[in-house]
């Protein structure tokens, strides 16, 4: 784990200590006081792809995706000047339990990366962890690329904000 999700962590631990410990005062100071509902916390979450495409061009993603056709979309806009690197299929997701959180850089000179790193469930949202690590200043590319990732975790209504730490991808193995 690096320091930033490390960092990530204590403080979302450090947020659910103080609600569990506003919830825990006497029974007489209770009433009209709204409590935590059980399930906050860490979100499991599996990938269905990261990568980077060579030679895409695109904006930033940073949305969730709530149902089938909307994820079709997606994917097809993700292929596009796509050669070969995706399948022409979008990887299955069963939208009646989960959804989809797409995080994409926009087009980059060289070498990236995208990572979701956590996801942590708070009062009436989800937070997303996510890094960014653009190229470099010393990368030299032929090709751009346009780096992604794709997450599935349970369906839910609650909106996803996106916490965002910038990090650096390093070009052929040097820092």
């Amino acid at each position: 784990m690096k320091i930033g999700a490390r960092a990530f962590v204590v403080i979302a631990a450090a947020g659910l200590l103080t609600l569990a410990c506003l919830g825990s005062s006497d029974a007489a100071g209770q009433a009209g006081r709204r409590h935590p509902k059980p399930g906050y916390g860490q979100v499991a979450f599996t990938t269905l792809v990261q990568r980077a495409i060579p030679g895409q061009q695109g904006d930033q993603i940073r949305e969730a995706i709530r149902d089938r056709n909307a994820w079709r979309d997606r994917w097809s806009n993700l292929r596009e000047r796509d050669s070969g690197v995706l399948s022409h299929q979008q990887p299955a997701v069963d939208f009646e339990k989960s959804m989809v959180i797409l995080a994409a850089m926009p087009t980059q000179s060289c070498v990236s990366k995208v990572t979701i790193r956590g996801i942590i469930r708070q009062p009436g949202e989800l937070v997303v962890d996510l890094l960014e690590e653009p190229p470099a200043a010393n990368c030299r590319c032929m090709v751009a690329q346009r780096p992604f990732h794709a997450v599935t975790v349970p369906r839910t209504a609650e909106p996803v904000r996106f916490v965002v730490t910038q990090g650096v991808t390093a070009c052929g193995g040097r820092g």
